[in-house]
């Protein structure tokens, strides 16, 4: 009787120490990570997207500014990886609350949560890397990664 009840337990404290959490939930749905290239007069963007809802992988592209961002699914990741970007761009956010150094184009890295309304941007002159941008451009470069090389 005491062997069973060991393995009951057993079984159990192994289910409760397997179950993984994540960061997507009610509240985090709605985030989508944006980033990419722009021109300031024009208002054009080529860049990308990845969306919680889905896990998906956007190519995110918009000839005005007066135009809707046209988005064409390229790609998915895993929840681990959204959840690894998510986190560090949070972090960024956090740590630097304002970026806006743009020239006649730009780079930016954006969150956006739908369901909270929140939406943070950061902006920088691609044709140096100044001191300023240095953790924005760490982070564009990290979400490069995710593109696969036909893009």
């Amino acid at each position: 009787m005491k062997s069973v009840i060991v393995i009951i337990f057993g079984l159990f404290l192994h289910g409760c120490m397997s179950t993984k959490t994540t960061c997507i939930n009610e509240r985090t749905m709605g985030t989508i990570i944006r980033w990419g290239d722009g021109d300031m007069a024009s208002g054009s963007f080529a860049g990308y997207e990845i969306h919680a809802e889905d896990l998906g992988v956007y190519s995110a592209q918009r000839m005005n500014a007066n135009q809707a961002m046209n988005l064409k699914k390229i790609d998915s990741v895993n929840v681990e990886y959204f959840c690894k970007q998510l986190h560090d761009m949070i972090g960024t956010f956090t740590a630097i609350q304002s970026l806006y150094s743009p020239g006649t184009t730009y780079r930016s890295v954006e969150y956006i949560n739908t369901k909270t309304n929140v939406q943070k941007k950061a902006i920088w002159n691609p044709e140096f890397s100044t001191y300023g941008s240095k953790e924005f451009r760490a982070l564009h470069d990290s979400l490069m990664l995710t593109i696969p090389a036909s893009q």
